[in-house]
């Protein structure tokens, strides 16, 4: 393999890593060169390979003739003459969604190779390391635009960082120490994922409050908050993103981004959600969260028990926990599972509104023993994060109008 063929399509240290290879002749040399595991090269170097053939450049496959880096090659078409040696090649240029993922990937592991990891506070001394709290965040749509006169309440970046974030400190001021917490983002964080304020797949327009990066910026603020509150409780906290349909190619750097900033702590954990479908066990107790965006309720059951069938089988209590309808909804498919939906805090977009959907706005965090399953949870309101901001703030929060004669 002439690696140096490879070299346009490196980060800065994955170069570095293949000119070590090529000098000394070996991956297992060049890892002892920068003092890291031999599989780390490997994965560089498959990481590289991957990225290369996406733009369709595979030698070894006789793909010689890449497409720009702004574009993913689709389908590539080589011609053989009657010895087998190639003598043309067609190559198709496009950018679909999973392509469009890759290369965000791509983009957000160059960005924070090196960067160093987050500070962290102290971890509790004395905790209860039997329940494990699942802090249940529903579709929070950061992002979102609606109007009062439209929708019966404004909302916007603003309000949603306030009460989000309000909602989290009252919920875990209140709990005490434990050995480990699970932050359970329920999918859709973020009302949109692009510049156009459009969904990824079916291209509707959304509501959307203000511009993309200021809307970025409100959710990696948020999202800090969320996990670093949490670190004040718990000893450990495992953070689960799952793949919303309004909010896809954000989640999945998002979950880059936590891993990368958090890891050296050794007290936060990422899960890999790259599925749609995450699993979490904990003792007796298994927890599968989906979005359900794609898969429906009544049919989760079956994937539990078939993705996850060892897991269930030595398991006693099971839970599926959902996000994207928006409303607090338990549903009982099996003898032993309980596949439930939450409420989230967002308001209403006009979409939304006009079709007649409504819901409870609350957030809720669900005590889990590994031993006996759920054992308590504690359901707090958007009336009383309201009051409680008020209180704090002297604003008031004025009701829907009513005409009245």
């Amino acid at each position: 393999m002439n690696y140096s063929d490879y070299y346009q399509f490196c980060t800065v240290r994955q170069l570095e890593y293949l000119q070590a290879i090529e000098e000394h002749g070996s991956a297992r040399a060049a890892a002892k060169q920068f003092g890291v595991n031999k599989n780390t090269i490997n994965e560089a170097v498959a990481s590289v390979k991957k990225k290369a053939a996406l733009q369709g450049f595979s030698p070894e496959h006789d793909w010689t003739h890449p497409v720009p880096s702004t574009h993913i090659a689709r389908g590539v078409s080589t011609y053989y003459n009657e010895e087998g040696k190639p003598t043309a090649t067609w190559v198709k240029a496009d950018i679909k969604q999973g392509a469009h993922l890759e290369a965000v990937k791509e983009a957000v592991a160059a960005f924070i190779e090196d960067v160093p990891s987050l500070p962290v506070a102290q971890a509790p001394k004395k905790f209860n390391s039997d329940v494990i709290p699942w802090l249940q965040i529903g579709d929070a749509h950061l992002g979102m635009l609606a109007h009062a006169a439209e929708v019966g309440e404004n909302f916007d970046l603003k309000i949603a960082e306030q009460e989000l974030c309000g909602a989290i400190s009252i919920l875990i001021d209140e709990l005490p120490p434990c050995e480990r917490m699970v932050i359970n983002d329920l999918g859709d964080f973020t009302h949109y994922e692009n510049y156009t304020g459009t969904t990824e797949a079916s291209g509707h327009a959304l509501d959307c409050d203000t511009r993309f990066p200021k809307m970025i910026k409100t959710y990696s603020r948020v999202m800090r908050f969320i996990v670093d509150k949490c670190l004040e409780k718990s000893k450990f906290v495992d953070v689960i993103v799952n793949q919303g349909n309004h909010s896809r190619t954000n989640d999945i750097w998002m979950a880059e981004l936590l891993r990368v900033a958090y890891g050296e702590s050794g007290r936060v954990n990422i899960l890999n959600n790259e599925s749609v479908f995450i699993a979490y066990r904990m003792g007796n107790t298994l927890v599968m969260t989906h979005h359900s965006d794609k898969c429906k309720p009544k049919d989760l059951v079956n994937v539990m028990t078939s993705d996850f069938r060892k897991d269930f089988g030595e398991t006693e209590h099971h839970y599926i926990d959902i996000g994207h309808v928006h409303h607090g909804m338990v549903m009982k498919e099996h003898p032993s599972v309980f596949v439930e939906s939450f409420n989230h805090l967002a308001g209403l977009d006009k979409w939304a509104h006009d079709f007649g959907y409504r819901n409870r706005k609350s957030i809720t965090i669900i005590l889990r023993s590994k031993t006996y399953g759920e054992v308590g949870r504690r359901l707090l309101p958007i009336q009383e994060i309201r009051a409680r901001l008020t209180n704090a703030s002297g604003k008031i929060v004025k009701p829907k109008e009513v005409y009245s004669v």
